[in-house]
């Protein structure tokens, strides 16, 4: 900041206004330097997590910029793919396991789906509950970026079928997930300041979610302009025709699942997974924790109904769903119910 104030050009220089803005949140009373020395650490290495931290989070521009306190501007990308998925199911997975082993289930997917992330290096935007969102050919310009997201979507319901629903009760099944992706124009910006979010706005974003909330089981739900794109990108990635169908918000719509054949199967790496996964376990505490309140569960369920807690039958895995039919799937519009 003291560099930008002495620049040789006055139209350069920060403005009063800037100066407060960026120097506004700093407490004179705390130095960096007290509160490194009060955790035990050095400057460079308490400076080094937080930028850990903000490069995780946000793109490297937008984390350089947050760093020097900068204003974030709108950016404008003219055709990015944006991959949405969620889990079949959740609402029923959610009645019946605890908190402690909903989040449990959810990070051991999310693990598996940020590892295919890096490698089709996708940008991953957020997670809300069951639903990921990630996107390509924002951070960088990537050619092929609808057909990395094909790819990436057949390798993730892979991921997904393998990752059981609870890891010691095998009996419930594994993850289902219901994907679908669109590309088209977006606008990326951080906004609040409190606890500040990356997020991407346009009407791309809208028609990436009503294709997934659209789809079906272990299906990719893709929308035409993304299906010419994967066609012209990678002809090796095969498109089966849907029935036109009526999209909330969006009129009639020509649009196609992703074939997940046989031959697709998971990349990750079962090293690196283990590695990740056991620098991930719960605390003996939250495990005690957990066992007490399912007990507590337990007992209350014996003792007033067997049928308090409720059964997810629709969530156990089968074998069928990895080979859809070769034909385009008709629909019956007066059936159709969006999910």
């Amino acid at each position: 900041i003291m560099k930008e104030c002495w620049h040789h050009d006055p139209d350069t220089r920060p403005t009063f206004a800037e100066l407060s803005r960026r120097l506004g949140h700093i407490d004179p009373g705390i130095s960096r330097v007290s509160v490194a020395k009060a955790q035990g650490r050095s400057l460079d290495e308490g400076a080094g997590v937080g930028s850990k931290v903000l490069d995780e989070v946000f793109p490297p521009h937008i984390a350089e910029a947050l760093r020097q306190g900068k204003k974030i501007e709108p950016e404008h990308f003219d055709c990015v793919t944006i991959f949405f998925s969620d889990i079949v199911g959740f609402t029923d997975i959610s009645g019946t396991l605890l908190p402690e082993e909903v989040c449990d289930m959810l990070d051991r997917l999310y693990v598996k789906l940020d590892m295919l992330a890096d490698k089709y290096e996708m940008f991953k935007v957020e997670t809300i509950g069951d639903a990921y969102m990630a996107v390509t050919n924002l951070l960088k310009e990537q050619h092929d970026h609808a057909a990395r997201v094909a790819k990436f979507a057949q390798e993730a319901i892979v991921a997904a079928n393998s990752t059981l629903v609870h890891k010691d009760k095998p009996e419930l099944g594994s993850i289902n997930l219901r994907v679908g992706f669109h590309s088209g124009p977006v606008v990326a910006n951080v906004v609040g300041t409190k606890n500040p979010r990356y997020c991407l706005f346009g009407d791309t974003v809208n028609t990436a979610s009503r294709m997934e909330s659209n789809s079906e089981k272990n299906r990719i739900h893709v929308s035409d302009t993304a299906a010419k794109l994967v066609a012209k990108q990678d002809h090796t990635v095969e498109l089966i025709a849907r029935e036109k169908m009526n999209i909330k918000g969006k009129g009639i719509m020509q649009t196609y699942f992703v074939k997940q054949g046989e031959q697709v199967t998971s990349t990750i790496d079962p090293e690196k997974l283990r590695s990740m996964m056991a620098t991930r376990q719960p605390s003996s505490r939250s495990l005690r924790m957990a066992s007490r309140r399912a007990s507590a569960i337990s007992g209350s369920v014996v003792s007033h109904s067997p049928n308090m807690r409720p059964s997810i039958p629709s969530i156990k895995s089968t074998t069928s769903h990895l080979n859809p039919p070769s034909q385009p799937t008709v629909i019956d519009m007066d059936d159709f119910t969006e999910s």
